[in-house]
């Protein structure tokens, strides 16, 4: 089934959040996020089915977006793409952490950040700070999730506009896991398919103190413990999983993401 998105009725709204097309149905509460450089909308929805065998909804006080991939239909042209339902209650709105920590000091965060003398430094200010300003005090277990899902998928795209929480008047929520689309080399004018997987991974950085993913997981965890517990998928558990999401993409294209995909994930397990 392909959904149909209008620009000129009232059935959706584009954002300008991210680099991904971005539209919202209000008649069933949810947002759509199409492809734009590569394989995004898969990336998002297979990141969320390997959460669902994580410990984060039974162990910590997290949630994660669930995704599902969709054929949407804009403006004559089907694309690619997934939907989530919307997290955001009525009253409710999503804050960086780099608007909220940026108003607080006066200056920039990132300014703040680079005066730090190492990693360890930076992440516990990071960590510390957001949950002070916030009264979240888990906050700092928080980051140290988000950096383990970057470490599992080879999410490069966490940047300081890319940690959020949600505000409702005056008190502040933990945001659910979400926005994992630029993991998996799914940039392919970036991270190009005629390139080997493996030489891709060891040239991605970690946003957002652009170094390793494993050092900047392992950073974290030295500081508050390692949050997320995931079973070792193998080889073809994920081409299984792949497999009707690959559906929505180009045959010539499926070895490849597949290839991608998988060298991605048996590669960064070792290191969870």
């Amino acid at each position: 089934m392909t959904v149909r998105l209008v620009s000129n009725e009232r059935i959706a709204e584009t954002s300008s959040k991210g680099n991904q097309e971005k539209w919202y149905d209000s008649a069933v509460d949810s947002w759509y996020k199409l492809d734009q450089f590569g394989y995004e909308a898969l990336t998002e929805t297979l990141v969320s089915i390997m959460l669902e065998k994580s410990n984060i909804e039974k162990d910590t006080p997290f949630t994660f977006v669930r995704y599902c991939m969709e054929r949407a239909s804009i403006r004559g042209r089907e694309r690619n793409g997934c939907s989530s339902r919307n997290f955001l209650k009525p009253g409710q709105s999503l804050i960086t952490i780099n608007r909220l920590l940026t108003n607080s000091l006066g200056a920039p965060l990132k300014q703040e950040l680079s005066r730090l003398s190492s990693d360890k430094r930076r992440v516990a200010y990071l960590a510390e700070a957001a949950a002070e300003y916030t009264g979240l005090p888990e906050f700092p277990r928080y980051l140290t999730v988000l950096f383990e899902v970057d470490a599992l998928c080879c999410n490069d795209d966490r940047h300081l506009n890319n940690i959020a929480v949600i505000k409702t008047a005056n008190t502040y929520g933990y945001c659910p896991i979400f926005d994992n689309a630029a993991g998996l080399l799914s940039n392919t004018q970036i991270s190009q398919m005629n390139i080997a997987p493996k030489a891709l991974i060891s040239a991605l950085r970690a946003r957002p103190f652009n170094t390793t993913f494993t050092r900047q997981m392992n950073t974290a965890r030295s500081l508050y413990g390692k949050q997320l517990v995931m079973p070792v998928l193998s080889a073809s558990e994920i081409r299984d999983t792949l497999q009707p999401l690959l559906a929505y993409y180009a045959q010539r294209d499926r070895g490849i993401i597949t290839d991608r995909v998988s060298e991605c994930l048996l590669s960064r397990q070792k290191a969870l």
